[in-house]
This record gives structure tokens, sequence and C-alpha cells, in this order.
């Protein structure tokens, strides 16, 4: 197949790109910058650095494509509505708009299970049938769940249109390696009510997995949560991936009925003082991670035909392997 990725050199991107070249699919990358080109890319990976905001433009490269991968994200938590709204809601409707207007006949959006974490109740073996809560309060997620309903609407008969909802990623150069595993060196990072309770983690290499099955679905309109399978207790997976990084593993833990309050403190210091950097602790954070959530991928099992390949063990170890 002929697809188009977006967000190549971000961390899911990366290893999409890497996992489509093997399967031997001919791919035209969009990266954010030259620099972030891995010189190493096979001979069937073509680079785009055009302007994914310039629907003319990219509708001429989209020509001729089968599939378009929407990876590109602003990820940031703190002090980014503004980006937050620009490069995941706007950019990914310019990048619908032009999808289209080529005649591409597949576009697959990589949303996040957030997007269905419900605040107000319990989110356990959460499943696709749930309608979408209200997430205003927390600007990454809220961004990623307008985005997700403008690429639902946008399918028709001539256009189909996927959205992957991925738990957690993890993987060599997931969130852990860029921000967390530091954290937790200079003791930054702790748990909540000791980290007991059940939470889903995606694998980078299950998502993958995932894609290409949803390259070959006929599917249309739907969304599909994706992960590793049963739930595990977070500090056992946190505390797992934290070793297999060589960070230390936080001792720290602070009452879940605390973490609230505690975060909207830690935010007005930095709104209103001048403090360097990012706070410590931000309430999408809590949202996050400090709650149970857990998701069900019976859909994907029975409409993509998706089962998890590399299980937790197996995955750590692949870090370790490969840490530097």
């Amino acid at each position: 197949m002929k697809i188009f990725l977006t967000g190549a050199s971000g961390f899911v991107g990366s290893h999409l790109a890497q996992s489509l070249e093997a399967a031997g699919h001919e791919i035209v990358a969009h990266y954010r910058s030259p620099q972030s080109i891995n010189s190493k890319s096979q001979h069937n990976l073509e680079v785009w650095l055009g302007d994914l905001n310039d629907v003319h433009s990219l509708a001429k490269r989209l020509q001729g494509m089968d599939s378009v991968i929407h990876c590109a994200a602003e990820m940031r938590l703190w002090n980014c509505e503004k980006e937050l709204h620009e490069t995941n809601v706007l950019m990914t409707q310019h990048i619908l708009k032009a999808a289209k207007q080529a005649g591409v006949l597949q576009f697959i959006y990589m949303s996040d299970a957030s997007v269905a974490k419900d605040p107000s109740i319990a989110n356990l073996d959460v499943c696709e049938l749930r309608a979408l809560p209200s997430l205003e309060k927390f600007p990454y997620s809220h961004s990623k769940s307008l985005a997700e309903q403008y690429v639902l609407a946008a399918g028709d008969e001539s256009f189909r249109v996927i959205s992957l909802r991925p738990a957690s990623i993890w993987g060599k150069g997931d969130l852990i390696d860029r921000i967390l595993g530091k954290a937790s060196n200079l003791n930054q990072f702790g748990w909540f009510d000791q980290g007991n309770y059940l939470f889903s983690t995606c694998n980078i290499d299950n998502l993958c997995v995932a894609v290409q099955k949803a390259l070959l679905s006929k599917a249309n309109r739907e969304s599909f949560f994706i992960s590793d399978g049963s739930p595990v207790p977070f500090r056992q997976w946190m505390s797992r991936r934290l070793l297999a990084g060589h960070y230390k593993v936080p001792t720290l833990s602070i009452p879940r009925f605390l973490a609230w309050p505690l975060a909207r403190f830690t935010e007005n210091g930095w709104n209103y003082l001048p403090l360097r950097g990012e706070p410590p602790l931000i309430r999408e954070m809590v949202h996050l991670m400090a709650h149970p959530f857990s998701v069900s991928i019976t859909k994907a099992q029975e409409q993509l035909a998706y089962q998890p390949l590399c299980g937790m063990e197996e995955g750590m170890l692949e870090i370790e392997k490969n840490h530097i």
C-alpha cells in the first residue's frame, strides 16, 4: 500500500515508520524538521517536509495514496491550550480535508484512550459504546477527543475513517524515557495511593500490530481501544518500566484525595509566581495517572482481528537490551 504517515519524528510515528517499511509498504513520511530524519531509513520511505496545514499543497502530495495514518500531535500538558487546539484539532481538520480532496480511501487517526476516561465515574473495562465524557478541564484529552469526533464525522462511502485509542503507550523512547524517568531520579515522581490500582497499557509493538490490522480493515467511522490485553497494577508496571530504563523507583506516595488540591496549588504557584520550568504536578496528570483505568479490546479483536503479541516482560527485556 501507499501510505502517508504524519508524526514520523515522534515516538509512535518513528516506530510505525519502521514497522510499515518492514511490511513492504511504500511510505511518505512527514517529519517536523529535517534534523529528526533517521538516516538509516529504508529505500521505500520518502520524506515530505511540507506544511500539514496547507490543504492545497498537502492534497497534491496525497494524490495516489491509499491511506493516511495521522500520528502527529502536541503532547504537552501544561500551559499550551492554544497549541493543543491548533495542532491536535485544527491541523487534523486540515489533513482530513486534504485527504478527501485527494481521493484517499482510508484515514487512520491515532487517538488516545483518555478520550473516554470520565473523571466522575469508575473507568474499568471501558468499551467503545460509552459516550465520550466532557473533558474541558483537561486540555490534552479534550483536544484529542474533539479531533477524533471530527475524524469519525468525516467518513463516508468513499472515505473510510478509523480511530485507534491506545492506552498508555510504552517502549524505548516513551514518556518514561523522555520525562518521568528523569523526574524519578530527581525524587520528583511518586505514587498515588501506593499505585495499587489496575491500569491498561499498550506496548508500541502491539500498537504497530493494531495499525497493520486497521490497514486491512473495511471498518468505517469506528473507534477501537488498543492495549496489551489484561490490565496490570499500575505500580507493578511502572516500577518494572523504570527499572528497565535504569531509573530510580520512587517510594514516596500521597493519598489520592490530596492529589487534586495539591496539583491545583502547584499550578497556581507556576501561574502567579516567577517559577522556572513546569510544575511537578498538574491536574491533567492526576486525571491520567492517579486513578484506575482499563479498557476492553474485545471490539478490536472481533472487528480488526487484533491480538497483542508482545507481553509485558518481553517488552521490558527488549528495552533493557537496547538501553544505552
